[in-house]
């Protein structure tokens, strides 16, 4: 069974954490194959692409072990800032399509950062986060605490790192971090296939590039090479080409 399942259907893919034994951890292994079915994906057919999870919890971050493991070997390091957490995350967020995590569950360390590298978030209903550095003893990657900052605030940001303590639905719902909340009985993947079908009809090139500007504006990361690139590739495309067609036959 592959711990990580790609499934397509109707423009949309749907990428799949498949091991609910062990909370969908993710090891190395994993990350690197997600990893490269993003870039795959990137130039595919696809417009969006789901992120969720099978069993009752989304994801709880990097694999336990492996982790102990790797900081054992990395101490003399001054921290772990290009860990393969956050190379993930980094290709979540920078994916040129809208992304959507399902959230079958509650999400811990890299999880929850995982659903923060998303667009968008839908989730079941009660479902908890929590991220654990404080009490393993780690400095967490600092581009990951920029995206916690980014989507769920300051004062949420230092309670998830500083306390370690679970934050709850209702705090979470407070500060904007789901787009929406399923009603008890209701399929997430399937609220996240609806939620996302609007954007069928839009222009790949435009909500990619303005997608992936609004992340660098953010991040601070925005260059006017790159933001050059994304609006001459809008402006050259057959959407926007077959748009002005329909306007001028509109208007003759």
């Amino acid at each position: 069974m592959e711990s990580v399942e790609l499934i397509k259907r109707n423009g949309v893919g749907l990428l799949l954490l498949n091991s609910p034994k062990t909370k969908n951890a993710l090891k190395s292994e994993d990350m690197l194959l997600i990893r490269n079915i993003l870039y795959r994906e990137a130039q595919s057919d696809i417009y969006a692409l789901i992120i969720s999870g099978k069993g009752n919890v989304f994801c709880s971050g990097a694999d336990f072990s492996e982790l102990i493991s790797i900081i054992g070997k990395n101490r003399k390091n001054r921290d772990l800032q290009s860990n393969d957490m956050s190379k993930l995350c980094d290709s979540i967020q920078n994916f040129p399509f809208p992304t959507i995590c399902a959230l079958n569950g509650s999400a811990y360390g890299g999880g929850v950062e995982i659903a923060c590298a998303c667009d968008f978030r839908i989730s079941v209903p009660n479902i908890e986060v929590m991220v654990p550095p404080a009490k393993i003893g780690i400095h967490y990657h600092p581009v990951g605490i920029k995206r916690f900052l980014s989507i769920l605030g300051t004062n949420i940001t230092k309670r998830l790192l500083l306390t370690a303590t679970k934050i709850s639905a209702r705090e979470l719902r407070a500060v904007g971090f789901f787009d929406q909340i399923i009603n008890d009985g209701e399929n997430v993947i399937e609220k996240a296939h609806s939620f996302i079908e609007e954007c069928k009809e839009l222009s790949s090139e435009a909500v990619g590039g303005m997608k992936l500007s609004i992340n660098d504006i953010v991040m601070d990361s925005m260059d006017t090479k790159s933001l050059d690139l994304r609006i001459e590739k809008a402006l050259k495309s057959q959407y926007l080409e077959k748009r002005l067609k329909r306007i001028k036959e509109k208007n003759s």
